[in-house]
C-alpha cells in the first residue's frame, strides 16, 4: 500500500465512504480524518476500493477499521490481511483503535485470540437532534433554566450560523479561550495539545468553503453585549448524523449558560436525525456535561490487538 499524510486531497473519497454507510462513529468523519493529521501525524492509503488509516506511537502501529468506499464490507477479511502484512513490515505491534462493537466482533471472527480492551474515554455521545433543539421534559429543565438565565442577563444576545463573513469572530473567541486556559494547561502539561487544537481550528476556518462544499461543514456563533462569546463547528458525518467537532465559550459567559444556548440554537439548524457530540476523553467534567443532556446512546469503542499473526 502507498501511504501518505491525510490531506484535503482525500476529503472527497473519505466523505463518499462515510455517506455510503449508516455510520454513527466520529472516526468515520472525513473532516476529523483530515484535521487530526496535524495532531496524530496519521497516514492514509487507498487500495482496491478500501481506505486505510494509521498512526504510530513508540510501540504500536494503530489502524482504523478498514473503510469500504462503496460501503460493501463483505470482503473485510482480505482488507484486514492487507493491514497485517503492512504491520509486519513496520516491525511494531498491531492495534486496531477506535473500534465499535460490531467491528470488534468482525475482527474477533478473524482473530479469535485477540486481546480486546474497552476504551470508555473514546465512546461517542449520540443525541436525537429534536431533543437538543426542543429540550422538552423534566429531565432537561435545568438546561432550559440555564438558557433563561443567559437570556435574562443578556437580552440583546443573538445567534448566527457560520459563514465566510463571520469566521474572524471564531478566531477571536479561540484566541481568548486559549489565553484563559493557558495557566491550567501549563500546570498539567497540555499546552502543546491546546496549541495544536488552535492550529486545527484555524485550518478548518481557512478551508471552510471546501469543507462546507464537500462535507457540509457548518456551525454557529453566539453574540452577547455586541461581542462574540461562543462558537461551534460541525459537519455531516453520515446521512443521518451530524458531528460537532468543537464547541467553546469565553469563561465569563459560560458560567451564565452560554454553552447551553449555543448548543440549543445550533441544534435548531441541524437537518440530520442525530448529533454526535464526540467523546469525553476520560475527563470527568466533560463526561458529566455530556451525560446531563441524556444521550440516546454512548457508542462504545474498543482496541483490538491481534497478537502474533
Amino acid at each position: 500500500m502507498e501511504w501518505m499524510p491525510t490531506s484535503l486531497s482525500n476529503l472527497e473519497s473519505l466523505q463518499k465512504c462515510a455517506l455510503s454507510g449508516d455510520f454513527f462513529a466520529n472516526n468515520y468523519s472525513a473532516v476529523n480524518s483530515v484535521l487530526y493529521e496535524k495532531k496524530f501525524h496519521s497516514l492514509i492509503a487507498v487500495d482496491d476500493g478500501w481506505i486505510f488509516e494509521k498512526f504510530f506511537d513508540e510501540r504500536k502501529t494503530h489502524y482504523s477499521f478498514p473503510h469500504a468506499i462503496d460501503g460493501n464490507t463483505s470482503d473485510i477479511k482480505s482488507a484486514v490481511q492487507k493491514i497485517v502484512k503492512d504491520g509486519k513490515q513496520a516491525e511494531k505491534e498491531i492495534s486496531f483503535s477506535n473500534i465499535t462493537l460490531s467491528e470488534k466482533d468482525r475482527l474477533l471472527e478473524i482473530f479469535p485470540s485477540a486481546k480486546v480492551t474497552f476504551t470508555p474515554e473514546s465512546g461517542d455521545y449520540i443525541y436525537r437532534t429534536e431533543n437538543l433543539s426542543n429540550l422538552a421534559g423534566k429531565k432537561l429543565s435545568r438546561k432550559r433554566n440555564h438558557i433563561h438565565q443567559f437570556q435574562n442577563k443578556f437580552p440583546d444576545f443573538h445567534f448566527e450560523l457560520l459563514s465566510e463573513k463571520n469566521l474572524s469572530s471564531v478566531r477571536e473567541i479561540e484566541e481568548k479561550w486559549l489565553d484563559e486556559n493557558l495557566e491550567d494547561a501549563k500546570s498539567n502539561g497540555t499546552v502543546s495539545d491546546l496549541q495544536v487544537e488552535k492550529e486545527i481550528i484555524f485550518f478548518a476556518l481557512e478551508n471552510f468553503s471546501l469543507f462546507s462544499k464537500i462535507c457540509g461543514m457548518s456551525g454557529g456563533l453566539l453574540f452577547a453585549e455586541g461581542n462574540p462569546v461562543a462558537f461551534c463547528i460541525s459537519s455531516i458525518l453520515s446521512l443521518n448524523v451530524s458531528d460537532v467537532h468543537f464547541e467553546k465559550s469565553i469563561s465569563s459567559y459560560a458560567k451564565d449558560g452560554a454553552y447551553a444556548v449555543i448548543n440549543n440554537e445550533f441544534s435548531k439548524s441541524v437537518t440530520t436525525e442525530f448529533i454526535n457530540r464526540e467523546e469525553d476523553l476520560g475527563i470527568e467534567g466533560l463526561r458529566r456535561a455530556k451525560l446531563s443532556y441524556y444521550p440516546e446512546m454512548v457508542l462504545e469503542k474498543f482496541s483490538v490487538e491481534p497478537g502474533d499473526v
